[in-house]
């Protein structure tokens, strides 16, 4: 089957391999947005590859984020795979999505930090490796309210003996565990933690190059990217965006957004990014805090961690002691290739990856 880079005039048919696997679709006004991430207009990278049978009709696809990196003065791409969905007519062809995805050159690796149980063996065929070694099947979670985790086993469950009969359930209810959300407030926040605007305190840019500062391989969160980012025209509702300052200057950020993995699945409020400078170690306590409170006011289940580095565990102190572990097989995948900086620089949280536009949001 003949695979061929897709554009944004191809929403019709992504939307429908989305709506295949209850995925959430992107718009066209969505695809539009990613092609205009600067990662991938600074390489003219594809935005991904369809592959259709012999009628022109779609059987899978794979979408192509490219993440820049700092390094000290040296800037740094990689590939990272989403939204890859292989529909029973286009069975076989994700090895070959695959391939073409790590066929670009100039990268200096390529890594998904998504994937499922059934989908994990499929990485290592293709040489990546579960990463990071320590923490790539680990996620962390915080519950909040017990009743809709308890209410969705119960539908786990019915889906898997009488599925039949949740169908009729869902015709009747189409989203159960909705949350009812009220606003986060300045005021319900701790001391030392502020609501972050959407386009960034003035002071954004100097808190950029003191992460650049400190050594590691971290992702580009230069105001460029981070307004790009935060301008995703599919999103439901304002993301979670708090700050910490020490004598006026930015130390810590965290990002969160109101999730809804599947539709029988209760709200989680999702960390996209929970980052804080070497020289202030205390800024994670307060903005796990922050989002505690951030996560009961917009009816939460749950405040979660999809990806956990071995430095944030560390940071994390009696917060990683205190969570429910998740997970269990290896979701993070990544393979490195020759030039690339030592991978242990890298200690990345999901903004690394696609979790900042690929997760379903709360109705």
């Amino acid at each position: 089957m003949p695979i061929r880079a897709f554009t944004p005039d191809d929403a019709e048919a992504l939307a429908a391999l989305h709506r295949s696997v209850g995925w959430p679709e992107r718009s066209a006004a969505g695809w539009r947005w990613l092609a205009r991430d600067p990662a991938r207009v600074r390489l003219d990278a594809p935005l991904g590859w369809l592959a259709e049978d012999e009628a022109g009709r779609p059987v899978a696809c794979l979408g192509n984020f490219i993440q820049t990196f700092r390094h000290g003065e040296r800037t740094l791409h990689a590939a990272t795979g989403h939204s890859i969905i292989v529909s029973p007519e286009g069975r076989g062809m994700a090895p070959q999505l695959i391939r073409t995805l790590m066929g670009q050159t100039g990268m200096v690796g390529f890594y998904t930090f998504n994937a499922n149980a059934r989908a994990a063996p499929l990485y290592k065929r293709h040489r990546l490796v579960p990463w990071p070694a320590t923490t790539h099947d680990l996620k962390l979670a915080w519950p909040l309210k017990r009743w809709p985790r308890a209410v969705s086993r119960l539908l786990r469950e019915l889906d898997h003996r009488k599925p039949a009969l949740l169908a009729e359930v869902l015709k009747r209810i189409p989203e159960p565990l909705t949350p009812r959300p009220r606003p986060v407030r300045q005021a319900d926040m701790p001391d030392g933690v502020a609501l972050m605007p959407a386009d960034l305190p003035g002071n954004w840019d100097a808190y950029w190059q003191a992460l650049v500062d400190e050594g590691g391989l971290v992702a580009d969160r230069s105001a460029e990217v981070m307004h790009h980012r935060l301008g995703d025209p599919d999103r439901v509702r304002p993301p979670v965006l708090l700050a910490v300052r020490e004598g006026g200057a930015l130390v810590g950020h965290a990002w969160a957004e109101l999730a809804k993995p599947s539709v029988i699945d209760p709200p989680v409020l999702e960390i996209v990014d929970l980052v804080a400078l070497e020289r202030a170690p205390e800024a994670i306590d307060r903005l796990m805090t922050g989002l505690m409170v951030a996560a009961r006011r917009l009816d939460a289940a749950k405040l979660r961690l999809h990806l956990v580095s071995p430095r944030s565990r560390v940071r994390l102190g009696p917060w990683a002691e205190r969570a429910r572990r998740e997970g269990g097989w290896g979701h993070a995948h990544a393979r490195f290739e020759a030039g690339a900086p030592d991978p242990g620089l890298w200690q990345p949280t999901p903004y690394d990856g696609d979790y900042g536009f690929c997760l379903r949001p709360a109705p």
